[in-house]
Parts: structure tokens; sequence; C-alpha cells
């Protein structure tokens, strides 16, 4: 969030020289003793004494809870509740405070906010994380800003600053702006620039890209399916055209639409189409629409990183056990179950496999075709096996799937019939699986 003042000429680092002279100036002109030097957070009326001025402290009273200052701008001591100052006991040290407070509010300390949801928290620090929460904003509640971090955070989509901030009750803490009205009390020719628009969650839905839960899944088992784990597969929002495009590995289609418009709690629904969307959580993203009179609900989510890295490493993984294969034989030898070549860019030759016909390939399949190394085993596997793969066989329908063991001399293959595969993960192989051995041919 940036201010954009308009109307006030001092720079901040000029305004920060006239806060260490005005803080000289006001002990100066105090002729009484004093308690220590303060600096007024949260004036109770800025046109008395501003935020951000260095005050000499002359008293305090524990009964009224107060203390008793002066400053140059004053005609005559204030008393002024002690939460709405802070207490130094070096004047150079309230001067420093001055010149930061106001420095990470690009110079201007008057700056308020008011909250625009509920249960807004104010934290120990500024970090979302479990129990450093230690006060919840009322919508609408009005807060004192008193110092901001100096780069924006992103929190699960949303980015602002985190802002130091004070409650009328004397609460302090962090708070995150992106749920923040800022505003200046004493003058309504500041602009500040929030840097997000009137609804964060409208705001959360244009700024991502959505792709479907399964991409998750997919990361977090380690388990691809680049048929399915593509970039080019999501939901992406075109706000500058008023469009969201939907691409997915079944159809495609484009939403234009007139304006997003709140239709309940945290529903919206696309004006002018049939999209309809609603946040199951912030990176949690249900639509529901209607495409050639069939209607689709989907699931989508925020996936992090990068898809196509996902991909590029996926493919790295696949040639590299490819490779260990080739390096095996090429070619591999069996009285029983024939010959079997594989060729470079992962395609084979295998005659001679009658044998394994029908049990685990089709009467149809000829003897070419092409390796698929995107089958995963179990970790109950993983002892035993060095991986998993199918041979997808010119003229026949689906594949003909193995884990393998890698041998000296030669390659243990052991079928995998379909049921045994779960999302591309080898389960079982059975009690009595069918095991071929061949030879590396040459051995």
């Amino acid at each position: 969030m940036a201010l954009l003042p308009r109307g006030r000429g001092l720079r901040t680092a000029s305004y920060l020289t006239v806060l260490t002279i005005a803080a000289l100036a006001v002990l100066g002109a105090c002729g009484s003793p004093s308690i220590g030097t303060g600096v007024v957070l949260w004036s109770p009326d800025e046109t008395v004494i501003r935020s951000g001025s260095v005050v000499a402290v002359l008293s305090q009273s524990d009964i009224t809870d107060t203390y008793r200052v002066s400053a140059e701008e004053l005609a005559e001591p204030l008393e002024i509740a002690r939460w709405r100052v802070e207490l130094h006991a070096e004047e150079s040290a309230a001067a420093t405070r001055a010149a930061a407070y106001a420095a990470a509010l690009d110079g201007n300390a008057s700056l308020h906010a008011r909250a625009t949801r509920s249960a807004l928290p104010i934290r120990s620090e500024p970090r979302a994380v479990t129990g450093n929460t230690v006060y919840r904003l009322r919508e609408n509640e009005q807060i004192k800003l008193i110092g901001r971090q100096p780069e924006r955070t992103n929190l699960e989509g949303l980015v602002s600053y985190w802002y130091e901030a004070m409650t009328e009750t004397g609460e302090r803490g962090w708070v995150f702006g992106y749920t923040l009205q800022v505003f200046d009390p004493t003058d309504d020719t500041v602009v500040v620039d929030t840097g997000r628009g009137t609804d964060p969650l409208i705001d959360l839905l244009l700024q991502n890209v959505w792709r479907p839960v399964y991409y998750l899944d997919m990361i977090s088992s380690r388990a691809f399916d680049l048929e399915l784990f593509r970039p080019e597969f999501g939901f992406f929002p075109r706000p500058e055209d008023n469009q969201f495009e939907l691409v997915l590995p079944y159809h495609a289609t484009i939403f234009e639409y007139e304006r997003i418009a709140p239709a309940g709690s945290r529903r919206y629904v696309a004006e002018g189409t049939s999209l309809q969307l609603t946040f199951q959580r912030n990176d949690e993203l249900s639509i529901r629409y209607t495409l050639d009179g069939r209607q689709y609900i989907l699931a989508l989510q925020r996936v992090p990183g990068n898809i196509q890295e996902y991909v590029e490493n996926e493919i790295e993984r696949r040639r590299a056990r490819y490779q260990r294969l080739l390096d095996q034989g090429p070619d591999f030898g069996s009285d029983a179950y024939g010959a079997l070549t594989l060729l470079e860019n992962q395609q084979f030759s295998w005659t001679g496999y009658q044998r394994l016909v029908p049990t685990a390939i089709s009467p149809r399949a000829s003897s070419t075709g092409r390796v698929d190394l995107g089958l995963y085993l179990s970790p109950a596997l993983r002892q035993e096996y060095h991986g998993a793969l199918s041979f997808r066989f010119d003229g026949a329908e689906g594949a003909t799937s193995f884990v393998y063991q890698l041998l000296e001399g030669g390659v243990r293959l052991v079928w995998v019939p379909a049921t045994n595969i779960r999302d591309r993960v080898v389960q079982s192989v059975g009690v009595s699986p069918l095991t071929v051995f061949m030879s590396a041919v040459g051995e």
C-alpha cells in the first residue's frame, strides 16, 4: 500500500529533520523538570497535537493512568492517557522513534485504518501463525497505524503490507492490511492506494491461476500423469478482457462476463454466463457451469511452483529410468518369451511373445510399440523392484504392464494386471505372478 499525498510538500527526509529539531525545541521550551520524553502514538485530538509529535512528559498519575505533557505547539500542559504516548528516558531515543514512526508511514504519522470485516486478527508479530493473535477487530473498528513493514507480503494470494497498529483500548500488534481501509482523518485530500479491490475474494480469484485439485495430489504423491498434468490445463482469469478461460483434458471454453457479482457467503456469479463460483477456502474454489447442454461441477486449487518445471523433472526422471534399461540391454532374449529390443525414443520391438497371449498381451498386438514409464511402485514394492513400465503395442488397446528388477546379465519382468494399478501406482503383483526372465543378448 503506497501513500499518494496531495498538497503536502514535505519529503520524508526533510520531515525527519524537522522532527529531530522539534524534539530539541520541546525540551528547551519546557521550564519544568520532566520524567522523560514521549512520542504521541495516537493523539486524542489532531487539531491540538499531532500523532507522532515529540513531547516532554512532566508527570504521571497512576490514579487516572495519564501523563501530563508539554510541547512547543501546546499553549499549556496537556493531560493525555498513558497508552497514547510511548515514553523514552533519552531525548535522542524519542526523536529517533518519532522519525521512524513517520518514515514507516511515508511521512504521514496521522494515518488511521478501519477493519472492513469482523474478527480481523491483530498479531504479536508480522506473521500469520497459530497462537500469535492478541486481539480481533470488529467490522468498522478504527485503529491507529504506528508502523509498517517495508515490503508487501503475499499471504495465501492476498498481497499487502503488515501494519503495526494500536486499538482504542491500548492493544498493540501487527495487522495484515488487505482488509483495512486506510485513511487520514486530518486531510481528506490524502489518497491511500490500498492496492486491492473492494472484495478481497474477487481479487484473489482474478490474481491467480486455478488448477484441477488432482494437480496437488500428483505433486504430493510425486506420481504424475502427463496426459492430465500440463501447464495449459486450468482456469485462467483474464480480467482485462472480462473473461475466464477454462482448459481441461476433455473440453475447453471461454466465459465472457459482464461483471462478477456476489450471490451469497463466499459465492459469486459471472453475470452474462452460466458460471457460478464458490470459495471453500482461500486456496480452494468450486465452479459450476453449463457447456453444450450439460452441467459440470469442478473443484480447483491454487498450486504452488511452476507446472512446466514439474513436467520437465518428470520427463527427466523417465528418461533416466529408460537409459538404465538401455544400458542393461538393449537387446534381451528368452527361449520361452521371445526377443525384446529397446530402441531410442522409448520405442520397442518384441517378437516371439505368444506364450503371453492372451493373458498379458492382446491377440491384436503387433511386434512394435512404445514404452511408457509413467507407472510408479507402491512403498511395499520398492524394496524388491527397480521400477514399473508398460508396453503399448501398436494395434492393441490398453497396455501390458510389468514391474521389473534389473539382474546381473538381464532383467526380470513381473506382469501386473490392470486391476492392481490405482492412480498409476502399482499396488501389488499377486500371490503367483506371471514372471518373465530375459537375458541381455551377448551376456
